[in-house]
């Protein structure tokens, strides 16, 4: 996801482990990589995102 989509969506890219790809929401975890094992697409990422 593009820096700029992330900021129409109120969404902030933090660095972390090395692979690691988490979304959380309001301190939840919603979205992990590790469980996955690939990358959520945009469209998982924006269903994710505070409304």
């Amino acid at each position: 996801m593009g820096a700029a989509k992330g900021t129409e969506l109120g969404i902030e890219l933090r660095p972390g482990k090395s692979g690691q790809f988490d979304v959380t929401v309001d301190g939840t975890l919603k979205y992990t990589r590790g469980k996955t094992g690939r990358f959520p697409t945009d469209d998982e990422i924006k269903d994710l995102a505070p409304n």
